[in-house]
């Protein structure tokens, strides 16, 4: 026995090496498979879905295409047979089937999709998840990063125009960096603003965001949710849409780098030819202001100096454009100059540049994506240039620690910076400013080299000192913005189809600015250098706000088929949001130095001042979807919603929706229409939401705590011990029962493709009713002592179309595939008040009835066409005609005729109520109707072409009492920029088909004068068709680029805002600026020439 155990333990090892022998050589036969996914083109196709199955095991493999189409899977066992599934967005699947590997040889699999014309694979976001296009029953659309790629915009929101039906962009100014503001399907509440449009709610990645500070390169798509029973999941914040971000992530496979630029200019959308003949500017402004004694101050012999100079486009020196001359008993500069104060003040070209960094990779364990961005582009100023730049880093890192067990972390900082120059908050403030007085006559700087400010000769602030602060360059400021976002999830899968998800997200955001006031100096008399009384202030405020807002989310899904007959899905979940904000500022007066910005520099006053608030929120929610064979579909959310914002017992409220789909395509009875009719699907949605932003009440604490009565601080003007005295206001009333706004909103709809899925068609039709919105209108009497205070009694309806048609086919040229397509889309909405308490009913007040954007005004049908006809007029209108009256000028052939509508031979305003609004009727409506788009594509033998139209239908705009370019000296005798051609446009004895009447001053200024008061003769139609993006693009082919290593190579020029038509009555103002300030005078709006190219690696 003693001898056996030896060798049994001998004939044990050997075994055991043998076994151990055997598994490695078993562990050795495996191999690695790599493959490219390209279109049709050979283009790479990126984010490809791969899934590979072995025939024997039966065991599953995945795998994503990088950025260049590549993807691989290692280890595979060599036994068996493989097949892979291929898919993607917009592209048909593709299986490969019976692929044999082997060991120790390349192993290599090449695949080319097919464009999907019909999309119905197609994967939408939607909330807390994704579903098929096909399967969708409530109002969403999505669109591609890709939709976004090489347009040299600086700001997102400009991109989205147009890209979907009632998806609303309106873009307050062209400043570098001014993020536009978004409404989806119109009018909201009465509480929203003067336009009354709210926003939606922004995700992005699912958390809270803004998308100013997006980085469009980092888009993967963008959803937008518009009905309830889409955007109810969301509860109280998606009171009026929402708009769901997804960013890019990484992939698994060889790290792959992207690189990709753009540089170009921009230049005004308007014309920017103006009057800089000194003598026919002066002669106008002058005529203008006849009856009180001119404008200019200039004698017979200045214009006869002016006169001589009228054809000189530069100085001759025979002919000085600055003269000493002695007036009122004391030498001083007269100015005889043609001065191009635009090209003075703004240059004609302001270039950008962006620049984007991308590098992806991982294996089947781990993926990342890092991407990188820089953009610059500086502003119109020519003097001390205003200049706007941003950064951004996003970093994810997605582990699959297990198959059950999945990590991830989405970081994301950014940066942006904004510095100018002269007015506080530049941009549009410098722009308006140099609007006044600034002649062609008057020079900017003097011989000696000091800045002008005023002249002598009628004491009038040049530009409104705005050159002399500028090339100063003391009074500046800068605006910063820091924005770090992190967000932590971990995905559990304990069974399968069945997901627990949980994520954390932290953002803390923060804008320190300064702003610094020094005064500018400038010279009227020789050799005497003054400062600007204007602006004689040395002052530094700095102030910074303090963002922080901690979202947590807990959800759970689970899918479940019964013989891919009754398909269900159900998701349930928890949100919890905490926002708290903080502000701080300080000033100090007298900062001993120019040039050094510092609180601590200051000798002079002090002041500091702040405030701080927290709101939160809570929201159970849940989603049960279920289809019968894909046929009817049936969807139910719901939401039970709480905020911090109202009083305890009316914080919480439930918020359901319910839609339902019919796929009639699937129908046998449908099968012989097919060949037309490839796919038809009805569906409609019915919910209830909440809207929690009451900013509409006049209240202290209005977006934090509206419910809890507040008493306002201040200051009194005169002094106590030698301070001014403190004090605070009596309490404004609060009504006891605040509570949510609710939106009830229904939607029908319906999607159909025709001709093999190449024309497709979407028709949406909705209503929704905001009710409980707050107003007041309730009649206290007099000694209640205050206004009396709003609460839940009014409410409005909106109602709305959109339909969207897309054609996209191809045919071979030349051997090559040419790809092609067309799209058009347009929404519509409009609004009207449907309950209210207004006993008065003013004509400019909300009252039951009303249409939003309604413009009430009077009615002229013309000029007198002689000086007779004037006089014997039987209508008295003098209500319109204040400047004739106070200055006894009497009414002559070239005035304006107007209509007596209610006949009692006067023209008034009545009460100015709808019953009786004396001789106004409605003449107009503001509010912007029939926006469209339509786009042109094209693709072949590596060309690309797209061409993008955007518009506007219809939207009426009477210009305001400061709208220069359009009233020039009918408004203020004194604008800087009158139209070069602005005199055809004046009534006289040989010009009587003119535009305007005869010209005087300030008619279009003060209420109650001809122009001033709204009428139908000059309401303006801001109706306009863009070409909003056109963009040319070329890629290498990839055999040229292998000996670079290089594997795709694009380049591309684009154009943005390249050309408009438009029904305004002025090449001076672009519609958008009008329609973003009644005025139209902000800072331009630019179109942009950008060329650049795309490598990767």
């Amino acid at each position: 026995m003693h001898k056996l155990l030896p060798l049994l333990k001998r004939h044990f090892f050997l075994s055991l090496l043998l076994l151990t022998a055997t598994a490695g050589f078993a562990q050795t036969q495996t191999a690695t498979i790599q493959g490219v996914v390209s279109d049709e083109s050979g283009n790479p196709l990126p984010f490809v879905s791969i899934s590979s199955k072995n025939s024997l095991s039966k065991k599953l493999y995945h795998a994503i295409s990088d950025t260049l189409g590549r993807f691989s899977f290692t280890n595979l066992p060599v036994e068996g047979t493989y097949s892979f599934d291929f898919s993607t967005t917009g592209y048909q699947k593709r299986s490969v089937t019976g692929y044999v590997i082997k060991s120790g040889v390349p192993n290599t699999v090449y695949v080319s999709l097919e464009i999907d014309e019909a999309k119905l694979d197609e994967v939408i976001v939607v909330g807390y998840g994704t579903q098929k296009k096909v399967n969708l029953t409530g109002a969403v659309n999505q669109i591609s990063g890709d939709e976004l790629r090489d347009r040299p915009a600086t700001n997102i929101t400009s991109m989205l125009q147009g890209v979907m039906p009632n998806l609303n962009i309106r873009v307050a100014s062209g400043t570098p960096g001014e993020m536009g503001n978004l409404n989806i399907r119109g009018v909201t509440s009465i509480n929203d603003g003067n336009s009354m449009q709210g926003a939606p709610l922004v995700l992005i990645d699912g958390i809270p965001g803004t998308l100013d500070r997006l980085n469009p390169e980092e888009v993967q798509s963008i959803s937008v949710l518009k009905d309830a029973a889409s955007a109810a999941i969301y509860g109280a914040r998606g009171a009026f849409g929402v708009v769901l971000i997804t960013t890019k992530s990484g992939h698994s496979g060889r790290t792959s780098v992207r690189y990709n630029n753009s540089f170009g200019f921009s230049t005004p959308t308007v014309s920017t030819d103006f009057m800089t003949t000194a003598y026919d500017w002066m002669k106008l402004n002058d005529a203008a202001l006849a009856h009180i004694g001119g404008y200019s101050g200039y004698t017979e012999r200045d214009y006869e100096e002016l006169l001589a100079r009228r054809n000189d486009k530069t100085e001759d020196p025979s002919r000085p454009w600055v003269t000493i001359q002695n007036r009122n008993g004391r030498d001083q500069y007269v100015y005889y100059g043609n001065y191009d104060w635009w090209d003075i003040m703004f240059t004609k070209w302001q270039p950008m540049q962006n620049h984007n960094i991308n590098l992806t990779g991982g294996n089947d364990k781990i993926s990342f994506m890092l991407n990188g961005n820089l953009k610059t582009k500086d502003g119109i100023n020519r003097i001390n240039t205003d200049k706007y730049s941003s950064k951004t880093l996003r970093s994810k890192i997605s582990a699959q620690l297990y198959p059950w067990l999945k990590i991830s972390n989405n970081t994301n900082f950014y940066h942006s910076s904004y510095e100018y120059f002269g007015r506080q908050n530049g941009g549009s403030a410098n722009f308006t400013h140099i609007n006044v007085h600034a002649s062609p006559a008057y020079a900017p700087m003097n011989p000696d080299g000091t800045a002008t400010y005023i002249t002598g000769l009628n004491n009038y602030d040049i530009g409104d000192g705005i050159f002399a602060m500028m090339i100063d360059g003391n009074t500046r400021g800068r605006k910063r913005k820091y924005e770090l976002t992190t967000i932590n999830e971990i995905t559990i899968t304990p069974l399968k189809d069945f997901n627990i998800t949980a994520n954390y997200s932290f953002n803390m955001y923060t804008d320190p600015t300064f702003y610094r006031q020094v005064p500018a100096k400038y010279s009227l008399y020789p050799g005497v250098v003054e400062t600007t009384p204007k602006y004689n202030v040395n002052k530094l405020t700095e102030s910074q706000q303090f963002n922080q807002v901690h979202v947590v989310n807990v959800y759970a899904d689970y899918f479940k088929s019964f013989n891919n007959t009754h398909n269900f899905k159900a998701l349930i979940g928890y949100n919890q949001e905490l926002a708290i904000a903080k502000e701080l500022t300080g000033a100090r007066m007298d900062v001993s130095s120019e040039s050094l910005n510092d609180l601590d520099l200051g000798t002079g006053d002090q002041t500091v001042f702040g405030g701080s608030s927290e709101y939160a929120l809570m929201g159970f929610f849940y989603r049960l979807t279920y289809d019968y064979k894909g046929k009817y579909l049936l969807e139910t959310n719901g939401r039970y919603d709480g905020t911090s914002r109202f009083p305890k017992d009316r914080r919480f409220g439930f918020f359901p929706s319910v839609s339902a789909g019919w796929r009639v395509s699937e129908e046998n009875f449908f099968n012989p229409l097919k060949d037309v009719v490839s796919d038809l699907k009805i569906r409609g949605s019915v919910g209830s939401l909440g809207n929690q932003d009451l900013s509409g009440m006049n209240h202290p604490n209005e977006d934090r705590y509206p419910y809890i009565v507040a008493m306002a601080p201040g200051t009194m003007a005169y002094m106590l011990d030698g301070e001014r005295a403190k004090y605070y206001g009596a309490p404004l009333p609060v009504a006891s029962d605040l509570t949510w706004e609710q939106i009830t909103s229904y939607n029908g709809g319906v999607d159909v493709s025709f001709l093999k899925n190449r024309l497709s068609i979407s028709y949406d039709q909705y209503v929704r009713n905001t009710s409980r919105m707050l107003s007041g209108g309730l009649q206290l009497p007099n000694v209640f002592g205050a206004d009396e205070p709003v609460r839940n009694v009014a409410s409005l309806q909106t109602k709305g179309f959109e339909l969207t048609v897309n054609w996209r086919d191809r045919f071979m040229v030349a051997g090559k595939p040419f790809r092609y397509n067309a799209g058009f889309m347009i929404g519509d909405n409009h609004s009207k008040i449907t309950s209210i308490l207004n006993s008065t009913a003013l004509t400019y007040s909300l009252y039951v009835g009303k249409e939003i954007g309604e413009i009430w005004g009077y009615v002229t049908d013309g000029f007198f066409l002689t000086d007779a006809e004037a006089k014997t007029y039987p209508v008295d209108q003098v209500w319109l005609n204040r400047v004739r009256r106070d200055n006894n000028i009497p009414l002559r052939a070239g005035d304006l005729r107007w209509l007596d509508l209610n006949g009692d031979g006067k023209i008034s305003a009545g009460a100015n109520t709808i019953g009786d609004p004396g001789d106004q009727r409605v003449v107009g409506n503001s509010t912007p109707r029939y926006q469209y788009s339509f786009n042109l594509g094209a693709d072949w033998n590596n060309f690309d072409l797209s061409i993008f139209f955007q518009g506007l239908g219809k939207m009426n705009w009477y210009p305001g009492n400061n709208a220069d370019r359009f009233w020039g000296p009918y408004s203020r005798p004194y604008f800087s920029f009158i139209p070069a051609d602005f005199e055809k446009d004046v009534y006289s004895e040989t010009n009587k088909d003119a535009y305007f009447p005869n010209l005087l001053a300030y008619v279009a200024l003060n209420a109650n004068n001809e122009l001033r008061a709204t009428n139908n003769r000059y309401m303006q139609d801001l109706a306009y068709l863009r070409l909003k993006n056109l963009t040319l693009g070329y890629t290498l082919p990839r055999h040229l680029l292998q000996r670079f290593k290089i594997q795709r190579f694009r380049i591309f020029a684009s154009g943005e805002n390249l050309v408009t038509w438009t029904k305004l009555r002025t090449k001076y103002i672009d519609p958008e600026q009008a329609m973003s300030q009644i005025d139209g005078r902000v800072y331009p709006f630019s179109k942009t020439y950008a060329f650049g190219f795309d490598v990767s690696f």
